[in-house]
């Protein structure tokens, strides 16, 4: 990376492909979210002088500046913003100013950024900015990619609400929810291990269909947690000898991890499939499956891919099938024998899976869809922000489909079902799910209350003393497998509700129903202190102790999950994360305290400056 040779003035604005500036720009962000190499901390507003402006003249100047000068290739000048959604501070550009002694010099670009951040770090660090350069060209790449895919299916995703079929329906949902990037990791798009043949057989953003492949895995080698459905391939029919379904598991296997099955070990006696069986399509997590003629059927498969970041491979631990049914029974106990929970949440049925001893690249778990859900409509979180055909996000369409156009009045419903599911979950019962807007299911039906369709919950959080005190009979579920699922204390409940119930399906929902109209974001954001405010008052006079929540909520700051510097840029001996998706710092302004944060942020001087200008 050599930063030595700027992109030239003249050219500055014309030659940047759009799709890397968006993704460059959120990587930027993403530094300011998490403090990366201290450039929130030891940076300062300031003004900049007349050669940072003279240099950055042509695309009009900026409001603030972010003045960054503990890096050693000199004094960055970086154009901000004040905010008060997860980060005080918020790029405007994915360019800046470096400052040195040849100059000032306009530059922008994720290679450049991301080489000038690194400088003089170690080379380990410096080796995962590096790569994470390449991850940030496939995003762009990826989104590129997206983009047209949508122009092409754009009038398939009009049917989101109305197709006839259910599981179409909620294809058409994870569809809509594809094209959407991550609202946090900066990079989400990227599927890294996916070239562009691969991303348009097996991507749900171009809606294929493929077949599975198959392996007949010695009975002995292979552990079953029940028997296969009926559709499950005979040996005959995959082209193998019949006999050997007396003797052999059939094993499916995604078309990616059967091309790089070589590189893997297989038990002695595994035979592969000549012909392939089960014709399926993608759903928004890519690894799980829906066979085509069986839509209340998924499949989850080992994928050799990796998203929200190069430490993030999407295989899967045969531990994490046994913790997954742990969950399933605990909370469907928890429902039955709580009256405030009983109608408001399902949870898919996972009880069956496969693999092979701890083989990660050798299981599977089948997700079946209650029959009862056939006249209902299932939108994951993830879709309702996203773009329908008419420009306006899906949730837009289901606001006037079930609640007569009254925005405040979904949302209202809407944030009382999770605050109402998931405090009750983590105050009474000592349990904080990893519930993303993947695996947070709305249940929509006409004239009736939203529902919850839970589903993968294999990393969740216990604190197991609670639990026990309230459901006595938790012990006949047997050992959860992941010890880290097992907590102390609060502390890493609330973090998880935090960043997952809070920043990820609430404010992240919220900012993207509302963007572009600041009347309407007021108004729900109001709506969400009062919603949570109400939720805790219920509980506390149901004699729960809500302290543990009004801490987490009281507090100036509120914990973030640093995605980034634990996924992809620092080792993970550098951060010691034991698990990189749960490595939080805690700098998130805290919207309950909207009136206490104008006085109390660090950019308060700037928020200050920018309206007095105004």
């Amino acid at each position: 990376m050599n930063l030595q040779n700027p992109t030239s003035q003249a050219s500055f604005w014309l030659d940047r492909d759009p799709d890397l500036a968006y993704v460059t720009q959120r990587i930027i962000d993403g530094c300011l979210r998490e403090n990366l190499h201290d450039i929130v901390h030891a940076g300062q507003q300031a003004s900049p002088p007349p050669a940072v402006l003279e240099a950055w003249a042509e695309a009009g100047r900026p409001s603030a500046w972010w003045r960054i000068a503990h890096w050693p290739c000199g004094i960055v000048w970086l154009p901000v913003e004040p905010s008060d959604y997860m980060q005080p501070l918020r790029a405007l550009s994915d360019g800046w100013v470096r400052e040195s002694a040849q100059g000032a010099l306009r530059e922008h670009g994720a290679e450049r950024w991301l080489g000038l951040i690194s400088q003089g770090l170690d080379e380990e660090t410096a080796t995962l900015h590096r790569r994470y350069v390449e991850e940030a060209q496939l995003a762009a790449a990826h989104r590129t990619l997206a983009r047209e895919a949508y122009a092409g299916q754009a009038g398939r995703l009009a049917q989101a609400l109305d197709h006839p079929a259910w599981g179409e329906r909620l294809l058409l949902a994870d569809q809509v929810a594809s094209y959407r990037d991550h609202p946090f990791y900066p990079t989400a798009r990227a599927k890294t291990g996916l070239d562009t043949a691969a991303l348009r057989d097996y991507a749900p953003e171009f809606d294929p269909s493929f077949e599975l492949h198959w392996l007949a895995v010695p009975r002995a080698q292979a552990t079953l947690s029940s028997a296969p459905p009926a559709f499950w391939p005979q040996a005959g029919e995959l082209g193998l000898d019949p006999a050997l379904q007396h003797s052999h598991t059939m094993l499916p296997v995604h078309p990616l991890t059967w091309s790089r099955l070589h590189e893997l070990p297989l038990p002695a006696g595994t035979e592969r499939a000549p012909h392939r069986f089960l014709r399926v399509r993608p759903t928004l997590s890519v690894r799980t499956v829906m066979p085509v003629e069986h839509p209340h059927h998924h499949v989850k498969l080992p994928l050799l891919m990796y998203t929200l970041g190069a430490l993030s491979l999407r295989m899967m631990r045969p531990s994490s099938l046994y913790d997954g049914l742990w969950f399933q029974r605990v909370l469907n106990a928890i429902r039955e024998s709580d009256a405030e929970l009983r109608g408001r949440y399902l949870h898919v049925d996972e009880a069956h899976y496969g693999h092979v001893a701890d083989a990660r690249h050798l299981s599977y778990l089948l997700r079946v869809y209650p029959a009862s859900l056939d006249q209902a409509t299932l939108i994951p979180v993830a879709a309702l922000c996203g773009d329908m055909p008419d420009g306006r996000p899906l949730a837009a369409h289901l606001v006037e489909r079930y609640h007569g156009g009254d925005t405040l009045a979904w949302w209202r419903q809407y944030l009382a079902l999770l605050c109402g599911v998931h405090l009750r979950l983590w105050l009474v019962y000592g349990i904080a799910l990893e519930a993303n807007q993947q695996n947070a299911v709305l249940i929509c039906r006409p004239d009736a209350p939203l529902q919850l369709l839970m589903k993968d919950n294999d990393a969740g959080r216990i604190w197991m003393p609670r639990l026990r005190a309230r459901l006595p009979g938790v012990d006949a579920f047997g050992p959860l497998h992941n010890e880290r699922i097992l907590v102390r204390d609060d502390t890493a409940l609330g973090q998880m509700f935090c960043t997952i119930t809070l920043q990820l399906n609430l404010l992240a929902v919220l900012e993207g129903v509302a963007a572009g109209d600041d009347g309407l974001r007021a108004a729900m954001y109001e709506a969400l202190r009062h919603g949570l405010d109400e939720a805790l008052q219920k509980l506390r006079a149901q004699g729960v102790d809500i302290a543990p929540a009004q801490a987490l909520l009281g507090a100036p700051k509120l914990p973030v999950k640093y995605l980034m510097s634990a996924g992809s840029l620092l080792s993970k001996q550098t951060t010691g994360a034991a698990d990189i998706q749960k490595f939080y710092g805690d700098s998130a302004p805290n919207f309950m305290l909207a009136d206490a944060l104008a006085d109390a942020s660090p950019v308060a001087a700037m928020r200050r400056h920018a309206v007095g200008r105004d």
